[in-house]
């Protein structure tokens, strides 16, 4: 359990779990709608249905909401994990999150992309997708940025990682002289 994080860098790992909370009711919506049928709740402006049953909505017979459900849930999972963690095991793991949250952004442009110009309309939901992996990547890039260091000593003669001998302890030697 990390004991020595600062309350900024906590609160913006439980940004993360909003967020990908908030991911994972969005694309559960989307799942439970895609395989129990029926029309989606969707704004005026917006025409849900004819993206959701687009011939774009699927990668190899694999919806895309089922894709963005598995990614939220993943990202959720890395969090919580970072939360638990400390020094350099932390920082993979938020750099992790941080890359597939890029990586889902660019997705969601792509995806976006489509939506505008190959199918020509817009589904709210999966613009509320996109901008919540959007706050996901913010704020994994802040947690990158922020999350305490952990340096290794290096000792000046050698450059070689060094830890501090416990006290009395000198070169393989007791303090007094005798092994």
């Amino acid at each position: 359990m990390t004991t020595k994080t600062s309350g900024g860098f906590r609160g913006l790992l439980w940004v993360s779990v909003a967020l990908c909370t908030l991911g994972i009711v969005v694309a559960g919506y989307l799942v439970t709608k895609r395989f129990t049928g029926g029309s989606l709740a969707c704004t005026r402006w917006a025409q849900c249905d004819v993206v959701n049953n687009s011939m774009y909505s699927q990668i190899y017979g694999v919806p895309i909401c089922v894709i963005g459900l598995a990614g939220y849930l993943f990202l959720l999972g890395l969090t919580f994990t970072a939360m638990w963690t400390e020094g350099r095991a932390q920082r993979q793991i938020l750099l992790l999150s941080f890359v597939l949250s890029l990586g889902g952004v660019g997705f969601s442009a792509y995806l976006t992309y489509l939506e505008i110009y190959v199918i020509e309309a817009l589904c709210a939901w999966c613009v509320a997708s996109a901008v919540i992996i959007t706050g996901l990547a913010v704020v994994a890039g802040f947690a990158v940025r922020i999350a305490p260091q952990h340096r290794a000593q290096i000792a000046p003669a050698t450059g070689r990682r060094w830890r501090p001998l416990p006290q009395g302890v000198a070169h393989g030697r007791k303090a007094d002289g005798r092994d």
